[in-house]
């Protein structure tokens, strides 16, 4: 065991995705609340923010709400001693100033249409019933009344109904207090994932279209919204009618440091839980992650591995974040690739770069045929890293590498064992000779012109 007053130690936060919950559970917080500030100063009126799953968005959904939002003006204390009250005079005209619609779409991945739409909808529903307290007031008319409550008695999926459902809210809402309505759709993109590989994906992003496009196009009762998701799927149809989203993803630079630990942040973890000498291992294992100008570390697997050190210090780092998102797409995407990301994939696995196009956005039918459109897809839900790129007549290409062990050893899962087929028991050996490799680097992944970053496990 490490020597350290573990009792005297703030509590390692596993799982909690309730900032009040965390703030009063007595949890160390990662202060993140800068965000508040940019989205003022920078948002746009519809923004859609892209990082990979279990890199803190729904926690950040979650503060953003108790900030903004007019119903948690007994919770503000949350907020004292936060980065942000750095700037309170700036910020306070925001403060609890709106009401707040919170969607999210997590539980919408169902292995059907029917099951996933019954989803959505009833998790619409749940923001008419936290807010049924409007039918009483005058300020609302006996038809906005009479729409309000055929959503509240609706019990099934219903695709007419609660296609323009966010909207009716958001205008109830907004009649009500007198204030515009503020937006946020937390992981918009899961039920699309499970779409396109249960078969109902046409069906699906024509619901999610409505859907957005009633609450956020030409919307006059919304202040603004914000969106979070993995990718930003490239479909005609989604986002092309809302001419006025912004769209950030990991290549941006802004909010780029609020998702994920930063080396600081890492630095003041491990100093505060007297683990001084692990930020290489932290870095090493899980590190590598460059969102726009910041390198990052997953703040998941890194909350897991001090809290496995503070029980024993001496057990070496192990995989963290095994249950991924978009393993499964993964896995067949790679299988059905067959012989032509094999080598590629075992290249990368030895610690080696590729080089590919990045696009802006994401078609889940051409990472069928396109192996940029692969290669992107595995870089924006955190599979790659970039490590360099250039330019030439053929636009920006990238270097892209596995960007720590932890997501070396899910690609060794994957692609070695019983793959007999395709090579040898000695050649799947020399393909993972930790011996012959250079020597990892732990500054997040970064490392010099002449030295390879290997992320093989021992």
């Amino acid at each position: 065991m490490l020597g350290f007053g573990r009792s005297k130690c703030k509590k390692v936060p596993i799982g909690y995705e309730d900032f009040k919950l965390l703030i009063d559970g007595g949890f160390y917080y990662v202060d993140k609340t800068m965000l508040i500030y940019d989205l003022l100063q920078y948002g746009g009126h519809n923004n859609l923010i892209t990082r990979p799953r279990r890199f803190g968005k729904t926690l950040n959904f979650s503060m953003l709400r108790y900030f903004f939002d007019i119903n948690e003006r007994e919770n503000s204390y949350l907020f004292n001693g936060m980065e942000i009250m750095r700037y309170e005079n700036e910020v306070k005209q925001y403060r609890n100033a709106f009401p707040v619609i919170s969607l999210s779409m997590k539980s919408a991945k169902q292995g059907s249409y029917s099951r996933a739409l019954h989803s959505i909808c009833m998790e619409i529903r749940e923001q008419f019933i936290k807010f049924s307290y409007v039918l009483e007031s005058d300020r609302l008319t006996e038809t906005e009344k009479k729409d309000y409550r055929r959503i509240l008695e609706c019990e099934k999926g219903d695709e007419l109904l609660f296609g323009t459902a966010l909207k009716k809210l958001s205008m109830a809402l907004s009649k009500y207090y007198g204030q515009n309505t503020v937006i946020f759709i937390d992981e918009y993109d899961m039920p699309i994932e499970d779409a396109w590989l249960e078969g109902y994906y046409n069906e699906m992003v024509a619901f999610i279209r409505t859907m957005l496009e009633s609450a956020l196009k030409t919307n006059p009762s919304l202040q603004f919204s914000v969106i979070t998701g993995s990718l930003h799927i490239l479909n005609e149809s989604i986002f092309s009618a809302i001419n006025n989203i912004e769209i950030n993803s990991i290549r941006s630079n802004a909010y780029s440091e609020y998702f994920g630990f930063t080396e600081k942040e890492i630095e003041a973890l491990t100093r505060y839980y007297d683990l001084d000498g692990k930020q290489d291992e932290i870095f090493e294992w899980y590190g590598g992650y460059q969102f726009g100008e910041s390198s990052l570390c997953s703040p998941w697997s890194v909350l897991h591995q001090i809290k496995q050190w503070r029980l024993d210090g001496n057990k070496p780092p192990k995989q963290q974040w095994r249950d991924m998102s978009y393993n499964e797409f993964v896995s067949a995407l790679l299988t059905s690739m067959g012989v032509d990301m094999k080598q590629p994939v075992m290249n990368l696995i030895k610690g080696e770069e590729v080089k590919s196009k990045i696009y802006d956005s994401i078609s889940f039918k051409d990472t069928g045929n396109d192996i940029a459109a692969v290669y992107t897809f595995m870089y924006y839900i955190g599979y790659l890293t970039i490590a360099s790129n250039q330019s030439n007549s053929d636009g920006n290409i990238y270097s892209l590498r596995i960007p720590n062990r932890e997501i070396c050893g899910w690609y060794k899962e994957l692609i070695i064992p019983g793959d007999d087929e395709a090579q040898t028991n000695k050649e799947q050996e020399e393909a993972v000779d930790v011996a012959a490799l250079p020597e990892v680097k732990g500054d997040l992944g970064h490392s010099d012109d002449n030295e390879k970053y290997s992320c093989i496990l021992e």
